[in-house]
């Protein structure tokens, strides 16, 4: 890979219990860690079409310039679980989610099983790709090797543990909820 990369940071924006919607962020960053541009997609709370909204993204106008596609995690506005296979499979674009704590599967199996019929498929989603210790994230990673990620994920982090691409999108999801961004992400 390239050593000066793009990568597309993707988070969603925080949303109500009885909100119908929430937005889907990616933030277009070339490393070292400059913006260059935003993609934002709506997707259904609870929905299954973050996978759809994550390929409209890497199709649209940065299509060709993306690398690398960092994701907080693999599930958005709720359980809208993505198909991180998929989007690999489709775009030959690698992944990386990254989240601060290691999930709590046995909790996760529980809260899926009780508000939806289809649990199976979006545990089996969640479940495709172990969950590894890298730094101080956790990770699954899609069309790279463990060392790849580890010097694209020190590439992309400017401070603390969490690759800037996301953290824009995080901040940006806030503002749009908010008014003003807050907490991490």
């Amino acid at each position: 890979m390239k050593e000066k990369i793009r990568a597309l940071g993707i988070d969603d924006s925080p949303f109500s219990r009885s909100s119908k919607f929430s937005q889907l962020i990616g933030s277009v960053v070339r490393e070292r860690n400059y913006l260059e541009g935003l993609v934002i997609k709506r997707i259904e709370v609870d929905g299954l079409d973050s996978t759809d909204r994550i390929l409209e993204m890497l199709s649209g106008k940065f299509s060709d310039q993306i690398r690398v596609v960092f994701t907080n995690g693999i599930t958005f506005g709720g359980f809208n679980v993505a198909d991180i296979e998929r989007v690999y499979k489709e775009t030959g674009i690698p992944i990386i989610t990254v989240v601060r704590k290691m999930p709590s599967r046995e909790r996760i199996e529980r809260a899926l099983k009780k508000h939806f019929q289809d649990w199976e498929r979006r545990l089996e989603l969640m479940r495709k790709f172990e969950i590894i210790k890298l730094k101080n994230v956790y990770v699954q990673l899609v069309g790279m090797e463990t060392r790849d990620a580890l010097r694209i994920l020190e590439q992309f982090t400017v401070r603390g543990n969490i690759p800037e691409p996301i953290r824009i999108s995080h901040m940006i999801g806030s503002a749009l909820y908010f008014g003003y961004s807050k907490r991490k992400a």
